[in-house]
């Protein structure tokens, strides 16, 4: 039986709203006709909305992100057994680089539409407005007219935004905190790595990825959210990373499980006589394929995923 094809969908969502359940619904038949890869790309509607200083503004956008991600996984890990998971992205088409030339790629795969091709913004290839079909269009929905892809955040943003993880086996939290990290940021994003001989205690090692591996898949990763900022890969060796080397570094994208350890970064730097960084957190997927605030509802980790691929090799 053949494979189902890469697939990609275009969605309109309302940036200070909860996912609609026919978005959801789309989402999931868009992850059933895939079989490896689906990438979502999003227009945030109502962004000019909400001021630029607003907090709630952080707060709606790190949360739809999360949402789809959360459902995408949710029901990708619901697919029939033995089938190999969806790799989901979800590009935000406001605030990334994307070009003609840069969507060429995915002028072949078939692109499930939520709306018309009246919606396309602009930009988009015309060759692949002909492979495009509508799916779940809503009667009477309003056309709505894609902003710029480099928009101005309409949340407070930051010049210099830092991040840090291991990021082995890049998975949905990973992209969620790299996406947030990405729309937060202005000018450059500091993406500390975890080094390799900071993992020596990690459990089943054997199946962590080099550090290469995982500093290539954040770079190309990020230069798929957003190319039009400056991209510093730095190997964490030790608790600090650059955070405490770097001054200007003015905000930390956090998660919620990692939240509280966060205020001993800025503790050090008033020690060093640098500037706190503001905190930014995002929502966590929890196990219920529902985004949360607890670190006990994880069941998305790099550990659960050297896990099973333990389990695969005994």
């Amino acid at each position: 039986m053949d494979s189902a094809p890469r697939h990609n969908l275009l969605l309109w969502l309302h940036l200070a709203s909860p996912l609609a359940a026919a978005d959801e619904e789309t989402l999931r038949v868009a992850v059933d006709c895939t079989s490896e890869e689906l990438t979502v790309f999003i227009a945030l509607k109502d962004t000019l909305a909400i001021e630029e200083t607003s907090s709630d503004g952080w707060s709606h956008m790190q949360r739809r992100i999360a949402e789809l991600y959360a459902v995408s996984a949710s029901h990708s890990h619901k697919q029939q057994p033995g089938t190999s998971h969806v790799a989901v992205d979800i590009v935000p088409l406001n605030f990334c680089a994307y070009s003609p030339d840069d969507m060429l790629p995915y002028k072949n795969s078939a692109t499930l539409l939520q709306s018309s091709d009246s919606m396309l913004p602009e930009w988009w290839p015309s060759e692949m407005r002909t492979n495009t079909k509508s799916y779940c269009q809503q009667p009477g929905s309003p056309v709505s007219v894609c902003q710029s892809t480099r928009t101005p955040t309409p949340w407070k943003s930051f010049a210099h935004v830092a991040v840090g993880g291991t990021f082995d086996h890049l998975h949905v939290g990973h992209k969620i905190l790299l996406t947030a990290t990405a729309l937060a940021a202005t000018k450059r994003i500091v993406c500390g790595i975890s080094a390799d001989a900071l993992l020596e205690n990690k459990q089943y090692k054997e199946y962590l990825e080099t550090y290469r591996t995982r500093e290539l898949n954040v770079l190309l990763f990020l230069r798929k959210i957003r190319k039009n900022i400056i991209v510093e890969l730095v190997p964490i060796v030790d608790r600090y990373g650059p955070t405490i080397t770097d001054s200007t570094i003015g905000a930390l994208v956090v998660s919620q499980e990692t939240l509280p350890g966060s205020d001993a970064l800025n503790v050090r730097r008033e020690e060093l006589g640098m500037p706190p960084m503001h905190l930014l957190p995002i929502d966590l997927v929890g196990a219920s394929g529902q985004t949360t605030n607890s670190a006990d509802d994880m069941k998305i980790s790099s550990t659960a995923i050297r896990a099973a691929l333990a389990e695969q090799h005994h």
